[in-house]
């Protein structure tokens, strides 16, 4: 079955090698995540170089997404592991210990502001939380304890309602992206995007560098929220970074922004990821809740282009089954119709006019795929903002299009040597999708063709593969 939704799964200790990754890439995996709050330059070449050797002789590429710090705040690297007990006190310092008080070293904490007495600060993602009682002049914070738990080194840190005045891109972002780049990556998620000046910052970063990279927002609190819109346009797509959202806003309003951000992405012809504690109790246990399994299958119905496994597939016990859940689910979830956010796609040009048609024709002639020939993937990304149920076949001659197509819904990523010949280049696309991608019977397909104009489609018609 064709699997319309796309799966990124975070590669770390769990599934760092060559088989892991090819492993992870039959059961359904489509992007690979190299998350730079964790991973080292050496974590990044070692894994970029095992996806490039599986490329060399899979059909499809799989794509390879680089995820920024940002500016967060952590625990230290070198912080021991805590037992942290309901009602005790805990000083949090930007100093390695505190004589005579039982503290915990937090980086970058000299950049948090608008903290009060009474507030809540967060440790590890909402798992444990601290009650501010005191600030000091060396802005020590001095918390109580309002949950039992452990906490380890760089750990997220969060405040709500504060201020963070940490840069956007910050010095370590920008060496990791530079080594990023030079290695070939198709993706790159901004972490606590919250303005249009932070993706501006970013765009202005790859225009001297490299261009042809897709970027990705990560709205992760409420000032990113405000400012969406313009947020959005300025990118590729949007992630639903559900990890900090559900902290620094009120979780239970979650599903309700989550939808929002995927809805507006729509409007504006937008990829959407979905991430954060997708199938969290698999990292320990061998199968997902009910509760899991109805999540994901509501990000498929909302019409999300990707779902994103963070800790399932990096550190978890079970990362080859959580793809295969993830696969499942989505297959199961496509067969019922979306909330059709993609009708609210603005049709801006007569390019998204021709894709919006495309996917009408498809459906009113029953056709069984689309074939598009594309050099830079503009209109098999059209074509999959308009969310056809059928298999997108985009055949490209260019290695950097086939990566960034790999996160595009519904479409299938195929590389080809183009010829002068339009028929020729038809018949050749025709014998991949029977020869390497073992497609049987007559078959009926509606073929677009822009290769041979940068105007225009050279061709919009209705072929049969027998």
């Amino acid at each position: 079955m064709h699997k319309r939704t796309k799966i990124i799964t975070t590669v770390g200790p769990s599934t760092k090698s060559k088989d892991s990754i090819l492993n992870l890439y039959k059961k359904g995996m489509n992007v690979v995540r190299i998350n730079m709050s964790h991973a080292s330059h050496d974590d990044m070449t070692e894994i970029i170089g095992y996806v490039k050797a599986l490329n060399k002789s899979n059909i499809r590429t799989i794509g390879i997404m680089v995820d920024t710090q940002g500016p967060e705040i952590r625990t230290a690297k070198s912080s021991e592991i805590l037992e942290l007990k309901k009602g005790e006190h805990l000083v949090l310092t930007s100093k390695k210990s505190i004589k005579n008080k039982r503290s915990l070293q937090i980086d970058n904490l000299k950049y948090v502001r608008g903290i009060k007495k009474g507030g809540k600060i967060s440790l590890d993602n909402g798992a444990i939380e601290l009650k501010i009682e005191n600030i000091d002049l060396s802005n020590n914070i001095t918390c109580q304890v309002l949950d039992n738990g452990t906490i380890a080194g760089k750990k997220h840190v969060n405040f709500p309602g504060a201020k963070i005045k940490l840069p956007t891109l910050t010095d370590k972002d920008k060496k990791d992206l530079d080594y990023a780049l030079s290695l070939g990556v198709d993706f790159i998620a901004l972490s606590f995007c919250r303005s249009r000046k932070d993706i501006k910052t970013l765009n202005d970063f790859l225009k001297s560098r490299r261009e042809d990279v897709e970027t990705f927002v990560k709205v992760e609190d409420q000032e990113g929220l405000s400012n969406l819109d313009e947020i959005i346009q300025d990118s590729d797509g949007v992630m639903v970074a559900r990890g900090d959202l559900g902290i620094e806003t009120d979780i239970t309003n979650l599903p309700y922004i989550q939808r929002k951000l995927i809805r507006v992405a729509a409007k504006y012809g937008k990829k959407s990821i979905v991430a954060t504690q997708l199938l969290e109790s698999m990292i320990v246990n061998p199968h997902p809740t009910r509760a899991e399994v109805s999540d994901v299958a509501n990000a498929v119905y909302e019409g999300a282009d990707a779902l994103m496994l963070s800790g399932e597939t990096s550190v978890g016990k079970h990362p080859f089954k959580c793809v295969e859940y993830m696969r499942d689910i989505a297959l199961n979830a496509e067969r019922s119709e979306t909330l059709k956010f993609q009708n609210g796609f603005r049709q801006e040009t007569d390019w998204h006019t021709l894709a919006a048609t495309t996917v009408e024709l498809v459906e009113k002639i029953q056709a069984d795929g689309i074939v598009v020939l594309t050099r830079s993937g503009f209109t098999a990304n059209l074509i999959s903002r308009a969310r056809p149920r059928v298999p997108v076949y985009a055949f490209t001659n260019n290695p950097s299009t086939q990566g960034k197509l790999s996160l595009a819904s519904s479409v299938e990523n195929l590389y080809m040597r183009f010829t002068k010949s339009h028929e020729k280049t038809i018949s050749s696309a025709f014998d991949i999708l029977k020869k390497d991608l073992k497609l049987k019977g007559r078959k009926k397909f509606v073929v677009i063709s822009g290769i041979f104009s940068e105007i225009y489609a050279d061709a919009i018609q209705i072929r049969f593969m027998d």
